[in-house]
């Protein structure tokens, strides 16, 4: 027998709630008692399941006795946890050794689908008169256990409670509605200040970068003046150094006024001392002054149109 006892409070997934007999399918609510007044608590699901009802009448008693505690139908808890298995004609939940609840699908219909399900109703001594011939003990049971267990998404409510409930949430978005048109109120008027102070800052900055402007046209006009017509090419002074560099890896500028080395003129260097060969007979553009220590003192020149 299943641990799920009903109409007491019980503990499903953390929360003390009551579990409580429901009804399914359209037929369970013709062969109800007189006195029950059935409301829907799980639409029609979109496998096809049938709409799970709720006895009123029993939700508002279970109101009164345990106020404040969500109460759950039993069909809607199970399949809430695929706990209902198809492919049979009848499937009982048993809630003592010989009595309980079963579902019932349609005798001539699939049974492995959930649209199939005719109706669901209680049974005592293993026997229903609407099962008449049928032995319900060897039909499927759903056994559970309540540690494993799930809550729906939503607990059993009354009309009037539902009612009730619609009504505050209509309140509580008429509420945040008016909260929301204040909001757009003070928001609109602290934009518009934000704008106005943005343009005025933006206005300022566009003078500014206006004179900047100007200012900038004036320089580059200027610059344009000065501009050298094409971009000098240093390629051949570079490759005399090199070459010189090659001969003597020690060559120094001098120290001596009157010798400034730059691409826009000639560029001057000391040989090292006792330097054994006049460079200016090997690197076309290099012309060289015997020094008094025997080192000779090269000019490089800048000049472009001497070939090597």
């Amino acid at each position: 027998m299943a641990e799920l006892q009903l109409g007491i409070p019980i503990t499903i997934d953390g929360e003390e709630v009551i579990i409580f007999r429901d009804a399914i399918g359209t037929d369970s609510l013709a062969v109800g008692r007189e006195a029950e007044v059935f409301t829907v608590i799980e639409q029609v699901g979109l496998d096809g399941r049938p709409a799970i009802y709720i006895d009123e009448n029993e939700l508002s008693t279970l109101r009164e006795n345990f106020p404040g505690t969500n109460v759950y139908g039993l069909w809607q808890l199970l399949f809430a946890n695929n706990l209902v298995p198809m492919g049979h004609e009848v499937v009982v939940f048993p809630t003592s050794d010989a009595g309980g609840v079963y579902l019932q699908m349609e005798s001539n219909a699939d049974w492995n689908n959930p649209a199939s399900i005719k109706r669901s109703f209680e049974y005592t001594d293993n026997y229903s008169a609407d099962l008449y011939g049928y032995d319900l003990s060897s039909a499927p049971k759903i056994l559970v256990e309540l540690a494993e267990l799930k809550l729906p998404s939503s607990p059993a409510f009354t009309r009037v409670e539902l009612f009730s409930k619609k009504q505050h949430e209509q309140t509580k978005r008429w509420y945040l509605t008016g909260a929301i048109c204040l909001v757009i109120a003070f928001a609109a008027a602290a934009f518009n200040y934000t704008m106005h102070s943005v343009y005025r800052m933006n206005m300022a900055e566009y003078t500014t970068k206006k004179q900047l402007g100007v200012d900038l046209e004036a320089r580059a006009a200027g610059l344009l003046k000065e501009r050298l017509p094409r971009r000098p090419d240093n390629a051949a002074v570079i490759d005399r150094i090199d070459m010189v560099l090659a001969f003597d890896s020690k060559i120094s500028t001098p120290t001596v006024s009157g010798h400034i080395n730059g691409f826009t003129g000639s560029h001057v260097f000391l040989t090292r001392d006792n330097f054994p060969a006049d460079l200016s007979t090997k690197i076309p553009g290099v012309t060289a002054e015997l020094t008094p220590q025997m080192g000779y003192l090269l000019t490089v020149s800048p000049d472009e149109g001497v070939s090597h």
